[in-house]
């Protein structure tokens, strides 16, 4: 398979002078203290115009970090995920405004909680179903067991819905969250949680294979990414890099080791919401196929429509993410930010205040990792680092202001 080309920066239209500016920031932020390690690269016209990286991946051991790290992609699995269902949606096995009930049917006649006290929880029956829409668009009312640490959120953790913890097949942990009431009636509020969990486990009904087997004949063998999988194998556990935390003194401290990390032992919860580990490769190579509008050396992953259509807001009435109750979310402000199947879609870049395109999509992961695409600049872009939480620096949207600076033409 052939390997993306790198190219000077200034033959794709980029500054190579204002491009390294990027290492500039990366280099503070390790400097400083606060990330371990930083990874940088950006794709223009699908050539690699920047590719670099800086500090330690494995402090403790003083093991410098290596352009083919493997590290823990985290919610940057779930755009991997939309693309896998749009993939059945292609082959006509379902709508996006069907029942998932109709599917899986433990999450038919849901509960929604519309009250607490001290004498519990008082629900009512779904307004709705939810779709299959919803599970894309973050619509259905699932959230986190981590989101709020409100009684829904602890029901969550006593349930054990938990799609990374490995406990129990995609199955058994979508039934057990089929068993208590959603935040919100389906459709009425975008709130993050398990919905793309979910997504995963219709793909493995829908197309009879386990969501890991679907993924891999599906789209990593026809992308080759080589290095991109749920469960580390035991020959790249070398290239297998730890987890920091954020302390109160804007350092990190180590949460997660590699041989003690749950991807090494027997993953059987494949979470299409979190759960894949990957590299800069691979993912770059994801990415250009949706920069490219579903192909990769002749590989054809999606539709080009289909692509579009993924990164075309899905809100109700074109809005914002603000108008689904949701200001902020990490970092971010969500004002000018719409939502499409899997991916975050930039509206308005002033009402964002971020540096972007309309018609920019992208998302990100829990230990800091970013990646956005724009169409309108022929342009991708993807930041790795191992820092958990996601919103404890700005450097993602520093980063975007760097990559959008230096293009010259």
């Amino acid at each position: 398979m052939t390997e993306l080309p790198f190219t000077t920066p200034e033959d794709v239209g980029l500054s190579s002078e204002r491009l390294a500016r990027i290492r500039t920031l990366m280099q503070r932020y390790v400097d400083s203290g606060k990330y371990p390690w930083a990874m940088a690269a950006v794709i223009r016209h699908g050539e690699i115009a920047y590719w670099d990286q800086i500090g330690l991946s494995d402090v403790a051991a003083g093991r410098a970090v290596a352009a083919d790290d493997i590290s823990r992609f985290y919610s940057m699995t779930k755009p991997i995920t939309a693309v896998a269902a749009l993939q059945l949606y292609e082959l006509g096995l379902y709508q996006l405004d069907d029942p998932v009930g109709d599917y899986i049917p433990a999450l038919a006649d849901m509960e929604v909680r519309v009250a607490e006290d001290e004498n519990g929880m008082r629900t009512e029956p779904a307004a709705r179903a939810i779709t299959v829409r919803d599970l894309f668009c973050h619509t259905a009312g699932f959230t986190y067991g981590f989101s709020t640490g409100d009684r829904l959120s602890r029901l969550y953790n006593e349930h054990r819905v938990d799609f990374n913890s490995g406990d129990g097949p995609l199955a058994d942990v979508v039934a057990r969250l089929a068993e208590l009431p959603l935040d919100h009636h389906p459709g009425a509020r975008w709130t993050y949680g398990v919905s793309i969990d979910v997504l995963g486990h219709l793909v493995e009904v829908l197309s009879g294979k386990t969501f890991d087997r679907y993924l891999a004949e599906n789209i990593f063998a026809p992308l080759d990414m080589t290095d991109t999988f749920f469960q580390l194998p035991p020959d790249r556990m070398d290239r297998f890099v730890p987890c920091y935390g954020r302390t109160i003194e804007d350092k990190f401290v180590r949460i997660e080791g590699t041989k003690d990390s749950p991807h090494a032992s027997g993953v059987t919860c494949f979470s299409g919401g979190g759960g894949l580990l990957s590299t800069m490769r691979d993912y770059l190579r994801f990415c250009d196929m949706l920069r490219s509008e579903g192909v990769l050396n002749g590989e054809r992953i999606l539709g080009r429509r289909t692509v579009e259509y993924m990164a075309t807001n899905h809100m109700p009435d074109d809005g914002d993410l603000t108008t689904m109750g949701q200001e902020t979310f990490s970092e971010t402000s969500y004002a000018g930010i719409g939502f499409g199947l899997g991916v975050s879609v930039v509206l308005d870049p002033a009402a964002a205040q971020t540096m972007s395109s309309p018609g920019e999509f992208a998302w990100g992961g829990m230990a800091s990792t970013a990646f956005w695409i724009d169409p309108l600049e022929d342009l991708a872009a993807v930041f790795l680092t191992q820092l958990v939480p996601s919103a404890a620096y700005p450097i993602r949207r520093e980063f975007r202001v760097l990559v959008n600076q230096a293009l010259i033409d």
